[in-house]
């Protein structure tokens, strides 16, 4: 019962705790050949970014 109040309140927590949707900051992806990506290019679209550090 405990644990079910306790998850009852994160949730309610985290719902106040984010403003979504949130705009997102102008991001420029340098690709091969001297291209440029924008992330505004994909407006109103989902957009998944991952980042990759290799050595």
């Amino acid at each position: 019962m405990r644990r079910r109040i306790f998850m009852l309140l994160l949730v309610a927590a985290s719902a106040f705790g984010i403003e979504i949707p949130r705009k997102s900051p102008e991001f420029v992806i340098g690709l091969a050949g001297d291209k440029q990506l924008l992330v505004t290019q994909y407006r109103g679209k989902v957009l998944c970014l991952v980042f990759i550090l290799t050595t």
